[in-house]
């Protein structure tokens, strides 16, 4: 049986010339959700993409990470997570509007 999976990879290192990594059987998956959608996804201080590019998901390394959401006009949305070997997590990260 065969499993396709759509899933974003993100970048090894910012700026120019980086690269994507590969995705392994040992990285976590994890499923991003927010109110709002088009906010932008950093993990470990690195930025991803925004959350209405990921439709599959992200691979993490198996280990502690910290996500954070940021958008204008939005208070940033930050979660620090412990993820295992292979394991795929559903994450909704909220977000409050900023008073004019």
């Amino acid at each position: 049986m065969t499993r396709a999976w759509l899933v974003v990879s993100w970048l090894t290192a910012c700026g120019a010339g980086a690269q994507a990594s590969r995705v392994t059987s040992d990285d976590a998956i994890l499923y991003l959700k927010s109110n709002v959608r088009d906010a932008q996804l950093y993990i470990d201080g690195r930025f991803i993409a925004p959350l209405d590019a990921l439709g599959g998901g992200v691979a993490v390394g198996p280990g502690t990470h910290r996500l954070e959401l940021r958008r204008e006009d939005y208070f940033s949305s930050y979660l620090e997570l412990r993820v295992a070997h292979a394991e795929r997590r559903k994450i909704v990260m909220n977000m409050a509007v900023t008073l004019p």
